[in-house]
């Protein structure tokens, strides 16, 4: 009886190719274990005979010419001899729309143009074996957020926006992960009172080493089903990383996670334009001071100017205070001053913060249905509505700010 995911609960994927390249690739991409196995045939497709009936796998994944006409007549066969039930995939160096137009009509399940990234092949492979499993096919979500300021709690943000976020996501079936790229000033880990394991010396100079093994062994897990990549603080270091690694990191998260929150430091480097315009939202975090509501107008305009319609910026205030204020800055000068670019704002809640903080654990475990996670609910999950991928609309732009307060002059 064939091997199947459906009777085992265990998929078995084999890939035929002489491509040491591709190999390690995948070898690093599918962690073999109880869940997917993965067996390479060293050949190449010509080299196939009658032994592709005794596969017995759920996914097929074949390396090929796609300019060979021999290549695609051994495909045909290939496709026959294992049968409708093994999803096929196709990876090739050398496509054209003629190729595309024949594998569309084999009915393959998919077909990569190398090199490709590990998560596409990951999803590629996710979507073959579990063929008509919606919740497998959805696009990983990005959030990112970035603080206008010093100390406006946009670690404490990112956290429970995953908290959030995954709280709803174990309904569906699907996973979040923290990514604070904070490497040197970091937080996360010590917010949730985990320890922080990924070792970045062992990879900055050789970003291609982190694979799935690798990631699995530096990522640290919160009680709660949370996955955490943190460093170890540095405080002495200023060190600085090539965009290839941070690229890398998320380029592999993506292919494990549904829902990706990532915590950006305040200072802009190299690959902080490439990690905004791969995200689905993106949140720059004040709070309700002028200094603060100044700098996240200033970084909104920067943002603004170098990812354009990719993607649109929003900002939220944190500890808005909406009692009026007769000498200073009220809640109504912010929502005027930001406009159509205030995604929301988060009351202030002093105690319930400080206390999550101060116990590694997150805010409902100080109070349920508190004021916080409420308010931060309807900016990330609108009505609990399903978390949907920013359109791309283009920014309204800038607003001009009319009130005097945000407009003191120096001194």
């Amino acid at each position: 009886m064939s091997r199947s995911v459906k009777d085992t609960g265990t998929s078995y994927i084999v890939m035929v190719s002489t491509d040491a390249e591709l190999v390690r690739m995948a070898k690093g991409a599918i962690a073999t274990g109880d869940t997917q196995k993965l067996e390479i045939v060293g050949k190449s497709i010509g080299e196939l005979g009658a032994e592709v009936r005794e596969f017995n796998c759920d996914a097929l994944i074949i390396d090929m010419d796609a300019s060979s006409v021999a290549d695609f007549e051994t495909l045909q066969k290939i496709k026959r001899m294992v049968g409708p039930s093994v999803s096929i995939i196709v990876v090739s160096s050398n496509f054209s729309p003629a190729a595309a137009r024949i594998l569309i009509q084999l009915k393959v399940a998919d077909f990569l143009v190398k090199p490709m990234a590990t998560s596409d092949f990951v999803r590629s492979i996710n979507n073959a074996v579990n063929a008509g499993g919606e919740d497998h096919q959805i696009e990983p979500q990005f959030l990112a957020f970035m603080p206008a300021s010093g100390g406006v709690g946009n670690t404490a943000i990112a956290l429970e926006t995953a908290a959030i976020l995954n709280r709803y996501g174990r309904k569906l079936g699907r996973t979040t992960c923290v990514v604070d790229l904070n490497f040197q000033h970091g937080s996360c880990a010590e917010y949730l009172d985990i320890e922080p394991r990924f070792d970045i010396t062992e990879i900055e100079n050789a970003p291609e080493r982190l694979d799935r093994q690798l990631l699995d062994v530096m990522l640290s897990r919160h009680e709660s089903g949370l996955s955490i990549i943190a460093a170890p603080n540095h405080p002495s270091e200023m060190r600085t990383f090539k965009p290839a690694l941070v690229i890398r990191l998320l380029d592999l998260v993506s292919a494990y996670f549904d829902y990706v929150v990532i915590d950006l430091p305040r200072i802009w480097f190299p690959w902080t334009e490439t990690v905004i315009m791969g995200c689905n939202r993106f949140f720059i975090v004040a709070d309700m001071t002028v200094p603060s509501v100044r700098h996240a107008r200033r970084l909104l305009k920067v943002v603004d100017e170098k990812v354009g319609k990719q993607v649109e910026a929003k900002i939220i205030v944190n500890r808005m205070d909406r009692r009026n204020n007769n000498a200073g800055l009220n809640a109504s000068d912010v929502e005027e001053a930001l406009g159509a670019k205030l995604a929301g704002s988060i009351p202030n809640n002093y105690r319930l913060v400080r206390d999550a903080v101060d116990r590694g654990v997150q805010f409902d475990e100080i109070e349920a249905n508190n004021n916080v996670t409420s308010a931060l609910t309807e900016i990330i999950l609108p009505g609990e509505a399903e978390l949907q991928s920013s359109s791309g609309r283009p920014g309204s732009g800038l607003l001009s700010i009319g009130r005097n307060l945000l407009k003191r002059k120096a001194g």
